[in-house]
């Protein structure tokens, strides 16, 4: 009888494992994989700016030629109707590359030189600095490039060499206060080389407030002092 019994419950067992197996399988297969983009370099967060920038310039240069002016033998509402239709045009093209490109999702962390300058042990406090620079898209008239406004990442303009150029920079004005114990304090010291900052960024694109203009959004959600080669988070701040 118990032989009859376990036999039943091996049966059993088996059936359910071919019932649920193919459902985990189909469910393991079809969750979205994470999007590695945590740990760029200056130069290959630039190159993605410069990708999504120029997508934006380019629509937008489009748009604006579309719309163009009222000409002389079109009516106000025949021009206000072309100008209302080639902007719906324009922000579904932009709405669709950010859809197919996950902007909306992506969260890109961007890994910066930390200079471990000075170490105060009376008050436990090490200045840390930042001179690394991430080379960014500029003003023009018809696009607009921001950072919005937060305490430690901002966006400069400068001229090198007779041209213009926009960089990302860590303001720490003029280091900051690390407040770490001295036995840690040596042991980063000697790891310097793998001590970093780590500035997490979305990318956001849209329409300006001038109705010729559009908005870039490089917009920082946090900042961190990690050690790369042990996984270790220092010091960490929420941008956003």
């Amino acid at each position: 009888m118990s032989t009859s019994l376990r036999k039943l419950s091996w049966c059993a067992s088996v059936v359910l494992a071919m019932v649920f197996l193919p459902l985990t399988l189909r469910s393991q297969e079809t969750a979205p994989s994470p999007l590695s983009e945590d740990n760029m370099s200056p130069a290959d967060f630039t190159t993605k700016l410069k990708e999504a920038w120029s997508f934006l310039k380019e629509e937008t240069d489009s748009y604006n030629t579309a719309v163009g002016k009222k000409t002389e033998f079109e009516t106000t509402a025949e021009f206000e109707k072309r100008s209302v239709e080639a902007r719906r045009d324009y922000l579904a093209k932009i709405t669709k590359y950010v859809k197919d490109n996950k902007l909306d999702q992506r969260v890109m962390g961007v890994l910066l030189k930390a200079s471990l300058d000075q170490y105060d042990a009376d008050n436990q406090v090490y200045r840390v600095t930042c001179p690394d620079l991430i080379d960014a898209p500029y003003n023009i008239p018809t696009i607009l490039t921001e950072i919005p406004d937060n305490q430690y990442v901002a966006l400069a303009d400068s001229i090198k060499m007779g041209y213009r150029t926009s960089s990302i920079y860590v303001k720490l004005s003029p280091y900051l206060r690390w407040r770490v114990a001295r036995d840690i304090a040596k042991a980063t010291k000697e790891d310097e080389a793998n001590v970093s900052f780590k500035v997490r960024f979305k990318i956001e694109m849209g329409q300006g407030e001038a109705r010729k203009a559009a908005r870039f959004g490089i917009v920082p959600t946090q900042i961190l002092l990690i050690n790369q080669r042990t996984n270790t988070t220092y010091w960490e701040q929420r941008l956003r």
